[in-house]
Order: structure tokens, then sequence, then C-alpha cells
């Protein structure tokens, strides 16, 4: 695995797809601080770390979430960095992912932060993700 990022994004994609209840991944602190981040702005509806049976991996077990008629709560994730590519914003470059009604991930100084985030605290990052 390359980048956990992007499969992670690429798992959340390929269930939705799927019209699947539940997904997993192999867990890590950002990819845990993301999800956290998904669940407060409503577009999983929870998440929770899973220890391996026999093994002292963890696991991350996403409950995702739809809307009363069948649709996916997240229409679009993308990943916009890569380890080969990276996009950095600053403070005053950032600016509200579709007109406010998706969110952008930044890994920042502070932590991983939202777009909105970003604004208020006056800072700058890698951008990670865009979801909508």
């Amino acid at each position: 695995m390359n980048y956990p990022i992007s499969d992670m994004a690429l798992r959340i994609k390929n269930a939705y797809k799927g019209q699947k209840d539940k997904v997993a991944f192999p867990h890590s602190g950002i990819k845990e601080k993301i999800c956290s981040i998904l669940k407060r702005d409503g577009f999983i509806e929870d998440f929770k770390v899973t220890q391996r049976e026999g093994k002292s991996m963890k696991d991350i077990e996403i409950k995702l979430g739809y809307f009363e008629n069948k649709k996916p709560t997240i229409l679009e994730i993308k990943v916009t960095s890569t380890p080969s590519l990276r996009f950095y914003k600053g403070a005053k470059e950032i600016r509200p992912y579709k007109n406010g009604l998706g969110v952008e991930l930044f890994s920042t100084s502070s932590g991983i932060l939202t777009d909105s985030e970003c604004k208020e605290k006056n800072v700058g990052g890698l951008s990670l993700l865009r979801v909508f």
C-alpha cells in the first residue's frame, strides 16, 4: 500500500457504490482523526476502532450513512495530495469547498483541520481530502 489515506478513501467510495452498511480498513492516528471529522460533519454515521483477533493490529470500522431515499451521504471523496505530488495552501488561499456544502481536510501544525477551521485559526497546510 503506497498511500494509506488514498486506500481509505477508495474503500469508502467502493462501499457506497456497493450500498454496504459498513467498511473496515487498517488503523492509524490520522485516519482516526479524519473519521472523527467526517462523523462530526455528518458524512458518516459512526466509526469504531477494533482490535484484530490474535494480532496486535487495529482496524477502523465505519458505519456508512444514507439518506431516506437510499442516496449516500458522501457523494464525492477525492484525495488531493499524494506522496509524489503535494498541494499546500496558505490561510489566505483556502476557500469553502462546494460553497460550504463540502469539506476540505488539511494537515496543519494544529492537527487535522477542515477548511473552515483553518480560516478561523488563520493557518494553512497540506490538503489531504475533499468530501462532498
